[in-house]
């Protein structure tokens, strides 16, 4: 599904668009010319949903070089290891979360917790995923023609990173979790769930005057996407929290 220049979605699920697995996020396949890549892989429990859109978009799975992931969660992280084992695509993570991904490490990546919570089945599964990068903030990734930014905002996990790019006069970032349409975010009762590293990473979010908001669920924002972070930045100023997704 296109829904921006280059930018495809190709996985969605229970808070978002369920055109894929429930379990998934949303998944953006981005066109760079030469390359594309994705940002974030789904839940694993079927990733051939995501394939299936991706060759709907029109791009070959063999032009997808990379697989970057704003944050390890299973919903976000659990299917990279499919891709990169299945394609060989080089997956992409926070300095922080890399050994957790490598490890598959249940607890790091809450999984012990959301299962005991009943997020996800018991049955669910994780498996380790090798890295070939890890990324930190202010680190520059250029695929193809496109060049990101990365932007370290913990808050919603450990280790969560955005990715923006600045393309033909615009800023657009791919937020993972730390902020949504509506000016909503996700506060969890998690080990690396911290209201004031959320604030901090709002903030900073706030302050880039950002265009366009492609978020890890829920409807992604083309244009004055600022006035969405705004919201939730003013909240947290006031001392409050900003609503729940």
């Amino acid at each position: 599904m296109l829904i921006a220049p280059e930018i495809h979605l190709v996985g969605s699920g229970q808070f978002g668009f369920q055109i894929t697995d429930l379990m998934d996020c949303n998944v953006y396949l981005i066109d760079a010319g030469s390359e594309a890549f994705l940002i974030d892989a789904g839940g694993g429990v079927q990733p051939e949903l995501i394939v299936k859109q991706i060759e709907q978009s029109g791009i070959s799975t063999d032009k997808i070089t990379r697989l970057l992931l704003t944050h390890i969660h299973g919903d976000h992280a659990a299917g990279a290891s499919y891709f990169q084992q299945r394609y060989g695509w080089k997956v992409i993570v926070s300095k922080e979360a890399a050994p957790w991904l490598e490890a598959a490490d249940h607890d790091k990546t809450s999984l012990n917790a959301a299962i005991a919570a009943g997020v996800y089945p018991e049955n669910f599964k994780y498996e380790p995923c090798p890295v070939s990068r890890s990324v930190e903030d202010g680190d520059r990734l250029e695929i193809g023609n496109v060049r990101l930014q990365v932007i370290e905002t913990p808050g919603h996990s450990r280790g969560h990173v955005s990715y923006v790019w600045e393309r033909q006069g615009q800023r657009l970032i791919f937020s993972g979790d730390v902020i949504f349409a509506g000016g909503k975010i996700v506060l969890q009762q998690t080990w690396d769930c911290v209201i004031q590293d959320y604030a901090k990473s709002i903030e900073r979010l706030h302050e880039l005057n950002i265009d366009a908001l492609f978020p890890g669920h829920g409807p992604f924002i083309t244009a004055n996407a600022a006035r969405h972070i705004a919201m939730a930045h003013s909240k947290f100023a006031r001392l409050e929290l900003p609503p729940n997704l």
